[in-house]
């Protein structure tokens, strides 16, 4: 032990205490924060000081060769403190800018589980420095010999953790960049849904040989909807973590493809987020892409999107002869990008004898043609599954383990007969039968079990009351339809607004707030999160189905093709409401208070646009979205200027400059950002004399910019042919649309469809030969 190295630790505990104290007299939200840690700050430096008064009186046990003490972890248990403490004063130290000064007043740094993480690993390195002072070499018995030892083994692991977290602050932008969806929330629901007993068929047969052979490298899990092909994702994905977390030669990277999340569903975020979650166990897998990302604009509005052969060099870099990689991906058929993310794993499978790929989908039909490609069909292989599922809910629900063993045994052997595969059938049948009030009313339950899941479905539907018909829609259909997961809150909101609505009050609202889970009769669940979801994916297969449309419950029907339509004009009425005319407002706490009061603010603010992009719209529709610009003229901007406040998440430190932005902005500057293509038209065409290269948003950028940068391809002929100039230079980045074209052999690879735009006759031309 180097005493010096302990005395260092005393002293910079003292320099963490004195900021903490610092740093608590400004904040007023974390006092028993701060309380718990200054007392394990000050208990660590009272062992320390003491410590380092015993350096001359070394036990003779600690230079025996049987010492149960590893001086190495001792030397690595004093850096790591050290480097823990520094951690901490970086977090405390008082800012450089008077802004980060006023967040330092508004917030505590760290969240209650950091709080919780940083008192333990203080717990540990205090109980491991007691143990050093306590023991001699003639009163170390062997429990304290084994407790020394695993504590010893938790500080070795607890440092491995600490070098995952350093590496993990590092790469935090990077990582929010190319990873901006997260799959832990989807894969602790599906989780949730697996019992014991299921599934093994799977692990220990069909993955491991998959694991193991080096043809076939990508493995397709094929079923209809209600097979059960999640839940047996989640439990090959927990199977494999575990082995990796045996071995160094394999790592995983598991994702989920929603159809509640619409970035879930892009197949640039889906490789991102597997190249994440590999990085924590390959930290050089992201040096390629750190050298992209340096040379990126630092703002992050202006950044680039992260190109799919950058993530794919990325993942082939990582599976090295001695690393196995195997990436996992659940239903791909909920990807807009479906065709091209199976291509890219495809690929990658293809590429690397080491890389192995598991895909679930209710469809593989150009899979079906690629060499390194099998097929798994799951329905029929999945019987004994169900038989299992049926033994563990009739031993442990409370109403059917009361049962007879002979009408158990009945029901198992009538179900087991009409699953046809279908988890999801037979579920929503138990469910059934254990809610009727008396075995009577459960035989004939069992006896009128509708025969498929679409008649189960439709059964449940008719169960709603008829005054309730309208609310249930619209909330199935918001489910169905929502590119981001909406809560109970926001929910309420929106299914109680009519086309004629004016304005949304407190008596609109449904009571109690959780009515609306009950109405609609167990077709949506609401998670730990808060947020709601369809209860199953097969609930939204049923509503958008060719079968309901003539069925009885035809009334609850959905039309994917106008959906986006639908959702456009709803968020456009709501954002409308004289609730939001006042336009933005001058008080930096007000747009965050008006979020809280109306929580389907922040969806309707940022998804308006992305339902009516891909649309193509007249008439009224065309006319509700000029109605929402035209309130440009009223005070503060009105409903526009309110969208506006929202969309640019307006904090203290931006108040001005966002309201400049907001008066500045003409409406063509979003409507091309977002690619609107009808909008751009009709203002193009409604608006002659527009500054076609007015700069706007908050850099000062023009139209065909931002168009062009976020892939806008039609937009950006529309504007070139209306005399958009390419040449001028973004202000934030110093790059203009004709660099973008300059990057294609590089890396920007997509911005090779500009070629040919740039290509054709166009003012802008004549511009640059005067």
């Amino acid at each position: 032990m180097d005493p010096i190295s302990i005395t260092g630790l005393v002293i910079e505990v003292s320099h963490v205490l004195s900021s903490l104290i610092r740093y608590a007299k400004t904040v007023q939200n974390a006092k028993s924060e701060v309380r718990k840690l200054s007392e394990e700050l000050f208990a660590l430096r009272g062992i320390l000081e003491h410590l380092a008064a015993q350096m001359d009186e070394i036990p003779k046990w600690q230079e025996s060769e049987t010492s149960s003490f590893d001086h190495d972890v001792m030397a690595r248990v004093l850096q790591t403190t050290n480097e823990f403490l520094q951690s901490l004063l970086m977090d405390l130290e008082t800012s450089e800018t008077k802004f980060k000064r006023l967040k330092q007043t508004l917030k505590w740094p760290f969240t209650q589980k950091q709080v919780s993480e940083h008192l333990i690993r203080l717990e540990r390195v205090k109980s491991w420095l007691i143990l050093v002072l306590i023991a001699d070499h003639n009163s170390v018995d062997q429990e304290m010999q084994h407790e020394i030892r695993d504590l010893t083994n938790t500080l070795k692991e607890d440092l491995q953790i600490r070098a995952r977290e350093r590496n993990q602050l590092a790469n935090r932008e990077l990582l929010q960049w190319i990873a901006p969806v997260s799959p832990e929330n989807s894969h602790l629901r599906a989780s949730k849904r697996h019992r014991i007993g299921t599934g093994r068929w799977f692990v220990d047969g069909h993955l491991k040989t998959f694991l193991n052979q080096d043809e076939n490298r990508a493995l397709f899990l094929l079923g209809k909807s209600g097979t059960g092909k999640t839940t047996l994702f989640a439990q090959a994905a927990d199977e494999l973590t575990y082995m990796a977390s045996q071995s160094q030669s394999m790592c995983l990277a598991y994702f989920y493809c929603t159809i509640s999340d619409f970035a879930s569903q892009n197949s640039r975020n889906v490789l991102g987020s597997l190249v994440a979650q590999l990085s924590s166990t390959v930290p050089s897998i992201l040096d390629e892409i750190w050298t992209v990302y340096e040379k990126g604009p630092k703002n992050q509005a202006h950044r680039f999107p992260i190109e799919l052969s950058v993530l794919e060099a990325a993942i082939i870099k990582s599976a090295s002869e001695k690393t196995k990689v195997i990436l996992l991906v659940d239903a791909i058929n909920e990807s807009h990008d479906m065709q091209l993310l199976e291509t890219s794993l495809l690929r990658l499978a293809s590429l690397s004898t080491n890389i192995r790929v598991l895909i679930t989908t209710t469809s593989a039909v150009s899979s079906t043609k690629h060499h390194n490609a099998s097929i798994l069909n799951i329905g029929g292989k999945s019987r004994g599954d169900i038989g299992a599922f049926i033994k563990y809910r009739l031993e442990t629900d409370d109403t059917l383990r009361t049962l007879t063993p002979e009408f158990q045994a009945e029901i198992e052997f009538t179900l087991l007969r009409n699953a046809d595969g279908s988890f999801r059938w037979v579920q929503l049948s138990l469910d059934n039968i254990s809610t009727q009030r008396s075995v009577r009313a459960m035989r004939q339950a069992l006896q009128n079990l509708p025969g498929t899941l679409r008649e189960t479905y439709a059964n449940m539907l008719e169960r709603i009351n008829p005054d309730d018909w309208k609310i249930a829609h619209e909330a199935l259909f918001w489910l169905s339809f929502s590119k981001h997961p909406l809560t109970l809150r926001s929910l309420n909101e929106i299914v109680v607004i009519e086309e004629t609505s004016t304005t949304l009050d407190e008596d609109m609202m449904l009571v109690p707030p959780h009515i609306l889970l009950e109405i609609c009769q167990g077709l949506i669940t609401e998670d730990q999160d808060g947020c709601l979801n369809l209860a199953h994916a097969s609930v939204k297969d049923f509503l958008t189905s060719d079968w309901i449309r003539s069925s009885r419950v035809q009334y609850f029907s959905l039309d994917p093709t106008t959906a986006d339509l639908k959702a456009m004009h709803i968020c456009l009425t709501y954002l409308c409401l004289d609730n939001f005319a006042r336009g933005y407002l001058t008080c930096p706490e007000d747009p965050a208070k008006l979020r809280q009061n109306h929580p389907f603010m922040t969806y309707a603010v940022n998804y308006w646009p992305q339902h009516g992009a891909p649309c193509g719209f007249g008439g009224a529709n065309q006319d509700m979205v000029h109605k929402f610009f035209a309130t440009r003229s009223l005070p503060g901007r009105g409903n526009y200027g309110t969208w506006m406040q929202v969309l640019l998440q307006t904090t203290a430190s931006l108040n001005t400059i966002d309201a400049k932005a907001i008066d500045g902005t003409h409406p063509l500057y979003y409507a091309a950002s977002f690619g609107m293509v009808p909008v751009v038209e009709s203002i193009l065409a409604s608006e002659p004399d527009i500054d076609i290269n007015a700069p706007g948003g908050r850099i000062g950028a023009t139209a065909v910019w931002i168009a062009s940068l976020r892939f806008n391809f039609e937009v950006v002929d529309i504007l070139l042919r209306a005399g958009a100039d390419p040449s001028i230079r973004d202000p934030g980045s110093k790059l203009n649309v004709l660099d973008l074209l300059r990057m294609v052999p590089t890396r920007q690879r997509n911005y090779h469809a500009l070629r040919p735009i740039l290509a054709r006759p166009a003012p802008w031309k004549d511009q640059l030969k005067q």
